[in-house]
This record gives C-alpha cells, sequence and structure tokens, in this order.
C-alpha cells in the first residue's frame, strides 16, 4: 500500500494550487469552453434576473422620480395607475398641515390615444401641477415647461412609432381632441403596455373621461427640514378625512406588490426569473462536474501515489473557483454590455449592487457544490486500478 504524504495546510494549498494549473492547462480548448459554458450559464441566469429587476424599476419610477416625501391617494388605491379621483381641495388641506413644506396635486388617468392612421391605443395621461414634480428625468427635445401650454405634451421615444409621432410640432388626438408633442422624453417605459403622457393637470382634466376640473389623483408633498415624516404622515392621516397616506417608499413598495404579485403578468415575470436562475446554475454546476470526471484517471493516479484526501479536495475546489471564478468575470462582462445595449428599449436588463453581489455568490457557492459532488465520485476510485491494462 503507498504511503500517503502529509503536509501542513500552506504546503497542502500550494500544492494544490499547482496541479490545479496543470491539469486545467493540459487541455486548453477544453479549459476555454469550460470557461465559455459557466459564462453563458452565469449570464442567463443574470440576464433573468436583471429583467425582474428592470420590472420592479419600471413598476416604481414615476414613483421615485417624483423627488417627494409624501404621497395621498384615495383610500384602497392598489398602484400608481390606478388612482382614484379626489377632490383638489385636498392639496390646500395637505398643505396646511404643521410639517408640510408644499403640496401639489397629480392627475394620472386613462384615454385613447388616435394614431394619425385611425388606429386607437390605450394612453396613460400623467398630469403634472405648477412644479412639475414627476416630470420626465431625462429630455430627448424639449423643456418640460412647455406642457403647461394648451394642447401640449410630452411623450417617450420609445414609443414614437407606437403613437405616431416623432418630431416637435406632431399632432395627434386624445378623446377626439388636437394634442401638439411639445417635447420627447427619454427611458419613460411602462409596465401596462399604454405608453405615458406628460402633460399639465388643466390639460389632463380635458384628456381623461373619468375626471372633474376639481378632481386629481394624488396629493404630493415634500415635509420641511428636519420634521419627522412618520409624525407628519400621522397629522395628515388624522386631520385629512377618506384619504390614505402614504410615504414615496411605501407608495413604491405597494405599486410593485400589486404588478409582481397580484397579476399575471407580475407572477410570469416572476416564475421566469427563478427558472432562469435555476437553470443557469444547474448548467454552470454540470459543467464543473463533467471537467472533474475528465480528471478522473489523473486522480487515481494521485492517490495511488499516496496524496492525502484533503489536498485532492483542495485540488478539485481550486478547479472549480478557478473555472467558476473566470465564468462568472466573462458573464458578468456580457450582462453589463446587454444592460447598456437595452438601456433604451422598453424592456431593460437592470440589477443593483445587493442582487449582483448575492448572484455572483450564490454562484460560487454553487460551483464548491460541484466540486463536493465531484470529490465524492474521486473518493470512490480504487488507486489500484491506474496501474491496471
Amino acid at each position: 500500500m503507498p504511503t500517503r504524504l502529509t503536509t501542513g495546510f500552506a504546503a497542502s494549498q500550494s500544492i494544490a494550487s499547482v496541479i490545479a494549473t496543470k491539469m486545467l492547462s493540459h487541455n486548453r480548448s477544453r479549459f476555454f469552453m469550460t470557461i465559455v459554458g459557466i459564462a453563458i450559464a452565469f449570464f442567463l441566469a443574470a440576464a433573468q434576473i436583471g429583467l425582474l429587476v428592470g420590472w420592479i424599476n419600471t413598476n416604481s419610477a414615476i414613483i421615485n422620480n417624483t423627488g417627494v416625501d409624501i404621497w395621498v391617494t384615495a383610500e384602497q388605491t392598489a398602484t400608481f395607475d390606478y388612482g382614484t379621483p379626489i377632490p383638489r381641495h385636498r392639496v390646500q388641506q395637505v398643505a396646511s398641515v404643521p410639517g408640510i413644506n408644499w403640496a401639489e396635486g397629480m392627475l394620472v388617468g386613462w384615454a385613447t390615444w388616435r394614431h394619425p392612421n385611425g388606429k386607437p391605443i390605450n394612453v396613460e395621461i400623467v398630469g403634472l401641477d405648477k412644479s412639475l414634480a414627476g416630470k420626465p428625468a431625462q429630455m430627448l427635445a424639449g423643456d418640460p415647461e412647455i406642457i403647461k401650454q394648451p394642447e401640449t405634451v410630452i411623450v417617450d421615444e420609445l414609443f414614437r412609432d407606437l403613437l405616431g409621432v416623432w418630431e416637435i410640432g406632431d399632432e395627434a388626438e386624445i378623446q377626439g381632441k388636437r394634442v401638439i408633442v411639445g417635447g420627447i422624453s427619454q427611458g419613460v417605459r411602462t409596465f401596462t403596455a399604454a405608453p405615458f403622457v406628460f402633460t399639465s393637470i388643466k390639460n389632463a382634466v380635458t384628456y381623461t373621461p373619468f375626471y372633474r376640473e376639481d378632481e386629481i389623483s394624488y396629493v404630493i408633498a415634500r415635509i420641511e427640514a428636519g420634521a419627522d415624516i412618520q409624525a407628519v404622515k400621522s397629522r395628515i392621516q388624522r386631520e385629512v378625512s377618506n384619504v390614505e397616506v402614504l410615504t414615496t417608499a411605501e407608495f413604491a413598495e405597494r405599486s410593485v406588490k400589486y404588478w409582481m404579485l397580484e397579476t399575471g403578468v407580475g407572477i410570469t415575470v416572476i416564475i421566469t426569473g427563478i427558472l432562469g436562475l435555476l437553470v443557469g446554475i444547474v448548467i454552470m454546476s454540470q459543467t464543473l462536474f463533467a471537467i472533474t470526471q475528465d480528471h478522473l484517471a489523473n486522480y487515481a493516479t494521485l492517490l495511488a501515489l499516496g496524496f492525502h484526501q484533503n489536498t485532492l479536495r483542495l485540488i478539485v475546489l481550486t478547479q472549480s473557483l478557478t473555472l467558476g471564478g473566470l465564468g462568472i468575470a466573462v458573464g458578468a462582462a456580457l450582462f453589463a454590455v446587454a444592460a447598456k445595449a437595452s438601456a433604451r428599449t422598453p424592456i431593460p436588463l437592470e440589477t443593483t449592487t445587493a442582487v449582483s453581489v448575492g448572484l455572483i455568490l450564490f454562484s460560487l457557492l454553487f460551483c464548491i457544490g460541484a466540486s463536493w459532488f465531484s470529490i465524492r465520485a474521486i473518493f470512490k476510485l480504487d488507486p489500484v486500478s491506474v496501474f491496471h491494462g
């Protein structure tokens, strides 16, 4: 029987690194193909999660970009897109509450846009007040102030073809009434498939069939510097009747939950994201397991030479983390390119630092898991088999 070689951890680690590198570099084409396979698997998982994050951000984009602290809505408003009319004098009531710096109205309603070719298109009207809080964050052409003019709207570049308007000054109809494109925004997406159309509250009332001139959808407010937002929120709830008071974070979360958990579209996006993640991880694990299987004869030789099991564990782990790390790095680079390319499309790939770090750690964990299964196969080998035939 061969005598097992025993070494300290540092020495074992050094030996494992050298042997793992030699094994991987022995077949360079296999090495690169494995990295490509892992990269594609990681990209698949990242892309599906990126779609999910993109949809979530789309759901709450206007709420978060408005730059206010508090939203006052009709009771049980499920999401930003489905506001219920409330009296416009609620603005003055909210503004008079101690701790409020200023308050304005916002109107959100649905209407029919008539394409120049006669095709009707559902659109979501966003009527803004004097300060234009809630205006598009980026403009491709024009000034947001233009919507204060009669019959003037802003549409997004993503939906110009759909709406049949391409330049400032182009005309169309909403609810049978003339509208003029006064500006073109950039990156204002929608989860409902109905494009957002921005205008003033005064204009919006004429385009939305279910609102009167004395009605709005929301009161939006900023609190005074140093004021406690929860205390101000409670005061508004006590002093203004028949409304619900939410912070911006609470309203954004509610809208996301509605679209992602209470509608078929959102649930489909979530399921697709989870399946994409699982498929990507399984492919990654199988790829790493397969390359270990290719080197079983080498491991049998090492066992026959008396290498300690811990050293073999380090060799397999080093291989898995090396291949996994390189594959993940390439996959992350591919995702970054795809995310940049999708930035100006209706369906963006987006992520956050927490999501990216979590996905990388999750992937590396599965790399370690794949190495563990590989090690089990290695330890079942008969070292003497290397000397047979």
